[in-house]
């Protein structure tokens, strides 16, 4: 009995090798970068200064709610750029293919839900960064990881501010 390549080795034959496409990926990310917190907004301003593709860092500053009756149903937020200009949450997450919220460990994350929600309905991807505090303890972790677990596709926890860099760039942001 003969054995034949494996799947791997035949795509990687001269053969197969006229199907690449040979050409970069024309069209990059638009990302969206969203301090939840404090804390981490002094992180996005170190952040930002790197080399990005098209990436839109912003901070959360408030919900907005369906309409004045109705200030219980949030339905958009407003987001403000780190020039401080003010940015509607709805369209920024019409034009972007990944959000990326950041908060720190025993901080509240109930923006999470608002962000969460409106990414949802658009059918975009998100991704929750949380950054593990000194002296924050177990429970306070805990709370946070809870909060924003329903409104992230991927949830990670980092214990070093160079991390969050790392997984922009794994991220592709």
């Amino acid at each position: 009995m003969q054995l034949g390549l494996s799947e791997s080795a035949r795509f990687a034959t001269a053969e197969e090798a006229r199907f690449r496409i040979e050409y970069p990926n024309s069209s990059p990310r638009k990302s969206r970068v969203i301090a939840l917190d404090e804390p981490s907004l002094g992180l996005l301003r170190t952040l930002a200064d790197m080399p990005w593709s098209g990436a839109h860092f912003l901070r959360y500053v408030s919900a907005k709610g369906a309409t004045d009756s109705l200030h219980m149903l949030p339905v958009d937020a407003v987001l403000e750029d780190l020039e401080g200009k003010s940015v509607s949450l709805a369209d920024e997450v019409a034009d972007a293919d990944i959000i990326v919220m950041i908060t720190t460990a025993g901080t509240a994350a109930e923006a999470a839900e608002v962000i969460g929600n409106a990414c949802f309905v658009r059918n975009k991807l998100t991704t929750g960064l949380v950054r593990n505090a000194d002296g924050v303890s177990a429970d306070d972790l805990a709370r946070t990881l809870t909060t924003m677990r329903p409104f992230a596709a991927m949830l990670v926890i980092s214990n070093g501010d160079e991390y969050v860099g790392e997984m922009l760039s794994a991220l592709r942001v």
